[in-house]
């Protein structure tokens, strides 16, 4: 018999406070069915600690669960449960006992109830007696707990009270402030995937003071004792209580849908109907109270898969399905919700897709979802996990919500995502489904790609440049759908850059390396193919430096042109004078705006119009032309041919351009602000322009100007309240009772601000990202002929669904001929590119869908009178 410790790889990072330790499900790889105990052996014995000695009032010993510490001092009169008071503002003399292991004990014997009285379930454990019977240990604390969990103790639950929280700040690692309790299964007999031992650890310090009893903490035993049993977390609704806000609503079914209830704030939602197993809880509430009791279907079910009763399966009824992707390919976990529409909140059943094979076997769309009630009318939708450890990799929803329906099908034309299909089941039947999410396969396609940013993507549109969190470049190539980087032979990464670029063919990257080892990055071009890196020279001899999030680097690199044989970028200069910093200087430096020629690697400094003079506080400013001042200056863009380059100044990222080398103050000139894009040729240069600043501003839209001849040709903007909303002290007068117009508002302010991101070769599709108070509002796209729209407009008239909830608020990549872009959405925990195929759209043509190219023959139509967008879709933003 092989015996395994089946806890080694439990999850402990995403916890926070109020929060429990995510936990199992642990799958018997070699049966690929959950770890189990042996329900026929009987009730599984539970072993409980004993606890810290504590002197009570009349001097006698207490073994004690929770401990009030000595030198502790409470803002409110404390009473204890043997009727002690201790005094508020006044620090505790002693140690105080606050709730006994006898009082542990029945709240332990309370959730060992709960789990072994539903009624579908062989699963009972009994209270057999205490550790110290079994080990000899009076009390497991920090000083011997690894006697607990290194060694096989024997048979049973062995539930471990920790006193004052050192067993896990000392043995787990984790903040006694930061988790409630931890449980899991331990040990198994690997030949047959029986659980043979688990073990609970009881945080004692985190208890309410108002909890005299161990009733507001129940909910935590009873939570932790199921992961003890193997079950994982599950998500019903306990995030109407957990997780809602006014700014991040939660739904119990899909948005927008007839009967679909909005949840904003923690009281909505009956508190008795929030499942036990819900990965957060509020222990110093009427929460904890509610979540100690197994009274939720979801609860029920979940247990009673696990230990079925011999009639379970016929006396209850059963979905089985699978979700695909549009495309067809099944998608992993996902959280499928059946949902009682008589009995809402607590007839409600969950079950993660692909929560059996837990990522072992590829994408795995199945889920089963048992112990339906027989004649229930049940609706079946999605609902992303929102927070929480599971063992099955929560997913997000790649396209919009939607109930199952008989007509089931990927086409959003088709396939409404409000029509529902009740599922009725007789005890003992099994309903098979299938789910798709919805999504056109022709037109334009928005995919999400992967947890990092990708930052440049070149002009043919067949790769993206990006880089990982820790600052590793990688190359995305979107014909194979592979990310590779430059490694060493010892698999470490060469490169590192806050920014890097590519040449128009994916042949050449402008990167930061530190090919000598010394700790400070170096402006290099990598050549892809290649796979070699050199080196560009730095004038300050690598001895100036500035650090960053990806570490320090003498060089800071920016774009390259089409044919990689120009670099733009910032070199570095040392305040005192001279060419080179002294040691331990490097960042008493300030920054010059420098071209690299990638062919002989020298550099050439851009200070046309700039000298860099001292303020008034003794540190380095930029005079520009004589006329204005700005903190530091930067290039960051080269057009194709090379011949133009744009950069950006510290206030505001005011514009400026060199043309042959000679500087145009393009702020000062026409307002241009933030960003800038460059025409292939160099001769046209696109961006957002306003006047002033702060309650002052005025804004003039996107303008181009005309490098040969200092013509201005203004694109326009968004519109106020039709695009974007105006707020003023925070509050949006576009709505009632103000109902302010476009015009109205735009006579004060001008239009909204438009950062330009990135353009094709002749600018006729534009992209940009609203600013509202400096802060992103959203993505903008302009089309030659057709104008501004927003992202909104702009996928939601092509009907492309899957942007509805993963919408951008910026594309930041765009070709050269405009058909392939890269995007991302600034502000999300976790970094997200999104690519996007447009090389087809659609227009509406006397009511007729027409498939064109994008974007001429697109821009051409509607030109021609045809609307953009699918007909059926024209209305969707």
């Amino acid at each position: 018999m092989k015996f395994s410790k089946l806890a080694a790889g439990i999850a402990l990072a995403t916890l926070s406070a109020g929060a429990l330790a995510g936990g199992p499900l642990y799958i018997h790889e070699k049966t690929m069915q959950p770890y189990k105990w042996d329900t026929s052996k009987g009730a599984i014995p539970v072993w409980t600690d004993g606890g810290q000695i504590i002197k009570d009032k009349d001097g006698n010993d207490v073994q004690s669960f929770t401990v009030l510490e000595q030198g502790t001092t409470f803002i409110v009169d404390i009473t204890l449960p043997d009727g002690t008071v201790l005094p508020k503002n006044v620090p505790l003399d002693r140690d105080y006992t606050f709730l006994t292991i006898a009082q542990a004990n029945a709240v332990t014997a309370d959730a060992v109830a709960q789990w072994s009285n539903v009624e579908t379930s062989t699963l009972e454990m009994a209270i057999a007696g205490t550790i110290e019977s079994q080990t000899g240990i009076i009390d497991v604390n920090a000083s011997n707990v690894d006697q607990i969990y290194n060694a096989e103790n024997g048979y049973g639950f062995w539930v471990n009270y920790d006193t004052d929280g050192a067993i896990l700040e000392n043995y787990f690692g984790i903040p006694r402030d930061q988790v409630l309790g931890i449980a899991f299964p331990e040990w198994a007999d690997e030949e047959t995937g029986e659980i043979t031992e688990a073990t609970a650890l009881m945080n004692g310090w985190y208890i309410d003071i108002n909890d005299t009893e161990g009733k507001m903490v129940q909910g935590v035993f009873t939570h932790e004792f199921g992961h003890a049993m193997n079950m994982s977390h599950s998500q019903a609704n306990g995030h109407f209580t957990y997780i809602a806000t006014p700014w991040y609503a939660m739904h119990d079914g899909v948005e927008g849908c007839a009967g679909t209830n909005v949840y904003t704030r923690r009281g909505q939602a009956p508190t008795d109907s929030i499942e036990t197993m819900f990965p957060f809880i509020n222990a110093r509430g009427v929460e904890g109270i509610e979540q100690g009791t197994v009274n939720v279907r979801d609860d029920i079910v979940n247990i009673s898969d696990l230990y079925p009763t011999a009639d379970y399966s016929t006396k209850y009824g059963t979905i089985k399905g699978k979700l695909y992707t549009k495309e067809g390919v099944e998608y992993s976990g996902m959280n499928m919700v059946a949902r009682n529409l008589d009995n809402p909140m607590y007839d409600v059943i969950t079950q993660q897709s692909g929560n059996m094979t837990q990522g072992r076997v590829g994408p795995d769309g199945s889920f089963t979802i048992n112990g339906l009630t027989p004649g229930g009318r049940y609706a079946l939708y999605m609902d992303p996990i929102r927070a929480g450890g599971y063992p099955t990799t929560p997913t997000d929803i790649i396209s919009v919500n939607e109930y199952w329906n008989e007509g089931e099908n990927a086409s959003p034309a088709l396939d409404n995502v409000c029509d529902m299909t009740e599922i009725v089941v007789a005890g003992g039947e099994t309903k098979e489904v299938e789910m798709y999410f919805n999504g056109y396969k022709n037109g334009i396609q928005y995919t999400p790609l992967v947890a990092a940013w990708v930052s440049d993507h070149s002009k043919n549109g067949k790769k993206a440049f990006g880089m990982t969190q820790g600052g590793t470049p990688f190359i995305y190539d979107s014909t194979q759908n592979t990310f590779e980087t430059l490694v060493t032979p010892d698999g470490f990464a060469t490169l590192k850059a806050s920014n890097m670029a590519m040449n128009k063919t994916a042949t050449k990257a402008a990167v930061i390396a530190d090919l000598d080892g010394d700790g400070v990055g170096q402006g290099a071009v990598w050549d892809i193919r290649s796979n070699h890196v050199s080196v560009l020279e730095d004038p300050s001899n690598n001895t100036c430096s500035l650090g960053s999030q990806s570490g320090v680097s003498s060089n800071s690199i920016w774009d390259i042109d089409a044919a990689g044989h120009t670099v733009v970028g910032n070199s570095r200069k040392p305040n005192n004078g001279g060419t080179e910093c002294l040691p331990g200087q490097g960042a008493y430096s300030y920054g010059v705006p420098t071209v690299w020629d990638t062919k002989t690697g020298k550099a050439s400094l851009l200070t046309d119009g700039l000298e860099w003079v001292e303020n008034s506080w003794g540190g380095i400013q930029v005079l520009i032309n004589g006329e204005r001042t700005e903190a530091w200056v930067r290039a960051d863009r080269i057009s194709g041919n090379g011949r133009t380059v744009t950069g950006s100044g510290n206030n505001n990222n005011t514009q400026l351009a060199w043309v042959d080398g000679k500087l145009h103050d393009i702020y000062k000139d026409y307002g241009a602000l933030n960003s800038s894009v460059i025409s292939y040729d160099g001769e046209r240069v696109a961006f957002g322009a306003q006047q002033g600043f702060g309650r002052r501003a005025f804004g003039e839209g996107v303008k181009v100007w005309n490098t040969q001849t200092d013509e201005i040709t203004n694109l326009g903007g968004l519109r106020w309240c039709e695009d974007v909303p105006y707020f003023y002290f925070n509050r949006n007068v576009c709505a009632s009772p103000f109902n302010m117009t476009h015009e109205e508002i735009a006579e004060t302010v001008g239009l909204p601000l438009n950062m330009v991101l990135d353009a094709n070769d002749d600018l006729s599709v534009i992209t940009g990202r609203v600013l509202i108070n400096g802060m992103p509002a959203g993505s903008s796209i302009y089309l030659e002929g057709i104008g501004w729209m927003t992202g909104e407009e702009f996928f939601g008239k092509q009907g492309v669904v899957e942007a509805t909830n993963l919408m951008t608020n910026g594309i930041f990549g765009v070709s050269a001929n405009g058909s392939e872009m890269m995007a991302g959405i600034v502000g999300l925990p976790t970094p997200l590119t999104i690519e996007i195929d447009a090389n087809k759209a659609f227009v509406c043509r006397y009511g007729m869908n027409q498939e064109l190219s994008f974007p001429k023959q697109v821009i051409e139509a509607v030109k021609d009178g045809a609307e953009f967008g699918r007909c059926e879709h024209l209305e969707d933003y």
